[in-house]
């Protein structure tokens, strides 16, 4: 199980570093922004999940 938490980890940077690439150009990558904004919340929410056990 720790071995999952951290590829979570890893998962949800990746997609912050993603996200803030996006972040230059709002207007260009608005779909982007929405999918991988998505993807975090599914990955943390897992994580958050995973925590309790």
């Amino acid at each position: 199980m720790k071995e999952k938490l951290e590829e979570l980890k890893r998962d949800i940077e990746e997609l912050r570093e993603e996200i803030n690439r996006y972040i230059e150009y709002p207007d260009i990558f608005k779909e982007e922004i929405l999918s991988t904004s998505q993807k975090i919340d599914i990955c943390i929410n897992e994580y958050l999940k995973l925590q309790k056990f």
